[in-house]
């Protein structure tokens, strides 16, 4: 008897994740997900390279990497990564923003229109910077440190009156450790040669669209390291925070 017709791959509210953070945060960077294979899942999300070597953005179905050296492209499809969430992007929430407004203040905004905290959602900004600060990481070899002694090595770059697009995805509290609980963004210019994972920023205008997230498929990589981490341990919530803010150690 056949089974079942298979989902498509392009159901709405669908992520798509290669790895945890937990494992990031363990030093777990070598790669076991194709770009290739990654965007058959999605043509719109955020991550990183082997060996942690550039941020990565995905944006309408083009892989971006952006690199510590300043160098930027669209990305090599058979380049693995260790960990990357993508979604099919459809823009189910629509906003305007007319008035200038920094990070803190976009989040509290998108937070007040979301229907619950409790969801998954993709995020993305399409607008005008009055700044925008961004980092990437060098790439890194064995033995690998673990990421926030990584993030020390970061490289942080401030852009100025650009236009771009934020990516990213804000996470439910209930699901850290498998993501960043909360909101983690990288930023694209409109050249597409600029950007980073996003620390701070100031919107002067520009447009907010949301998708909620129904479904986590998580794949979890199949190597030796990921099998030995210790993962879960010590204040995860601190630690995480820590390396999307910056590195410095909770």
């Amino acid at each position: 008897m056949p089974g079942p017709n298979p989902t498509p791959r392009n159901t709405p509210g669908r992520i798509f994740q290669a790895s945890t953070m937990t494992a990031m945060l363990e030093g777990v960077y070598e790669g076991t997900t194709t770009i290739a294979e990654l965007c058959r899942h999605g043509d719109f999300g955020i991550g990183t390279f082997d060996r942690l070597d550039g941020e990565m953005i995905v944006l309408d179905g083009r892989c971006y990497r952006l690199r510590a050296d300043g160098t930027a492209g669209e990305a090599d499809l058979a380049t693995r990564t260790p960990l990357a969430a993508v979604t099919y992007f459809h823009g189910e929430y629509d906003w305007r923003m007319t008035e200038p407004v920094d990070a803190t203040e976009l989040r509290a905004a998108i937070d007040k229109w979301l229907p619950s905290p409790n969801m998954f959602y993709a995020v993305r900004v399409d607008g005008h910077f009055d700044h925008m600060v961004t980092r990437m990481l060098p790439e890194q070899h064995r033995p690998y440190p673990r990421l926030i002694d990584a993030v020390a090595e970061q490289i942080v770059s401030t852009h100025t009156d650009l236009d771009g697009t934020i990516v990213g995805f804000r996470s439910p509290t209930h699901m850290l450790g498998v993501a960043a609980a909360g909101y983690h963004l990288h930023f694209l210019s409109g050249c597409r040669t600029r950007g980073g994972h996003a620390y701070d920023f100031v919107l002067r205008s520009g447009r907010v669209r949301v998708d909620v997230g129904y479904e986590l498929v998580l794949r979890m990589p199949r190597t030796a390291d990921f099998h030995t981490a210790q993962l879960g341990r010590g204040d995860i919530a601190a630690e995480i925070e820590a390396v999307l803010q910056g590195g410095r150690r909770p």
